[in-house]
């Protein structure tokens, strides 16, 4: 990789948060969001280090694995939900499995008078990365557990782990090995890798997502010392402030980031492709997808609108799928209700929904906090906005306050 010096220096260099890897690749993803093009030079020669043990090519996959993780808090839209980066192109993709059925083509122009006839590879197919990924051996594992409980699905994890088989079978059939150590154990080895490889990659994936997608305990249990209190437009989900000043959402957004920095929370920012602004992550259990919109009244009158919503994490949606899954077994095989099953995750529920309240609630106070750094002042019931030592208190137009108030929640 070779850049220009001016080039390295304009996008803040390489990010010290990556010591493994992912550091080239957060590199040139901030400089296409510079509006700079990357180029690829055919004759320049890397010298690219293998791994030559078992040991150092795991902990190699392990180091891609973290660095997925963290390059996805900044780079969400190069992501898919499980975690995965999307790679394009041909040096980096999804394994091919279509070769039992489709062979690579050559184009040779029309009536073959093609002058550079080039051989394509079949299209890269996303059905054997499922099937490889740790997300569908962590369900064929919880499969062969349930099939203990319920005979008819015994062979589903079977037939689950035959299709992943199938994948590293085929990543073993078409390694190309050099002919004096191409052998029946090294074919055997192309296979465990095959197999082993996305497990411990998609491992470390969710250990660093979930280890870094956490904000500190500390943190969250801290509150902001506000400068104002009062009865306010808005529950705890949704937030109203006015400003005649101009300044709309995206001062208070800044103020929102510099808190989020300045605290320590961990966040991610909107990519352009999500419905919300800022997606703050906080305990175990939860997250929260802060929104904003601003309202333009003319003459520098601003009434933006911020809204909280709960969101699940990961662990969240498994806990409550495994508790189902035994609640439905427990409940087919009596004939009347097991309250010693079902109050405990009555009680789990009450828990989570406590966590999602307290982790709102002191989101809403770091919003009303960035509000007041950033100007905005929050409107009160009765159509004021409430007074603070920067600004002055001041009425708000009669019909401006009748109109938000239709649209909020009762």
């Amino acid at each position: 990789m070779a850049f220009y010096r001016w080039a390295f220096e304009g996008v803040g260099g390489f990010d010290t948060e990556y010591r493994k890897a992912g550091d080239d690749v957060d590199f040139c993803w901030r400089l296409q969001q510079a509006g700079w093009v990357i180029a690829f030079s055919p004759t320049a020669i890397v010298w690219h280090y293998r791994r030559f043990t078992l040991r150092a090519f795991l902990k190699q996959q392990d180091g891609y694995g973290e660095a997925e993780s963290l390059l996805r808090f900044k780079h969400l839209i190069f992501f898919g939900p499980t975690g995965t980066a999307k790679w394009r192109g041909q040096i980096y993709g999804t394994p091919r499995f279509s070769w039992f059925v489709n062979r690579p083509v050559i184009y040779h122009g029309i009536f073959g008078e093609g002058f550079f006839q080039s051989i394509y590879p079949t299209p890269q197919s996303d059905v054997a990365a499922y099937l490889s990924s740790i997300e569908w051996f962590a369900l064929t594992i919880f499969l062969f557990g349930l099939g203990i409980f319920l005979p008819a699905l015994r062979i589903v994890p079977y037939l689950m782990l035959g299709g992943t088989l199938c994948v590293a079978l085929s990543y073993m059939v078409r390694a190309s090995i050099e002919p004096k150590f191409d052998t029946a154990g090294a074919r055997l080895l192309v296979m465990f890798l095959a197999f082993a490889q996305p497990l411990v990659r998609g491992f470390s994936r969710y250990f660093t997502w979930l280890h870094f997608k956490r904000t500190p305990t500390s943190v969250i249990r801290a509150h902001e010392h506000l400068p104002e209190r009062g009865r306010f437009i808005g529950g705890l989900s949704r937030r109203v402030f006015w400003s005649d000043q101009g300044r709309d959402r995206h001062y208070l957004l800044g103020a929102i980031f510099e808190l989020l920095d300045e605290e320590g929370w961990r966040y991610s920012t909107d990519s352009g492709w999500n419905e919300w602004d800022i997606q703050i992550y906080g305990n175990f259990w939860w997250s929260i997808a802060l929104q904003t919109v601003t309202e333009y009244h003319g003459g520098g009158k601003c009434l933006t609108r911020v809204r909280l919503r709960s969101r699940f994490v990961t662990t969240t949606i498994i806990f409550n799928l495994i508790a189902l899954s035994l609640l439905i077994y427990r409940q087919l095989n009596i004939s009347h209700v097991d309250l010693w099953v079902l109050v405990p995750y009555v009680l789990f529920l009450v828990f989570l929904w406590t966590r999602a309240r307290l982790l709102k609630s002191r989101v809403a106070e770091l919003v009303d906090l960035a509000a007041h750094r950033a100007g905005l002042q929050r409107v009160m019931r009765r159509g004021k906005v409430a007074g603070s030592k920067l600004t002055p208190q001041v009425e708000m137009p009669a019909n401006t306050v009748d109109e938000v108030s239709a649209n909020l929640p009762k």
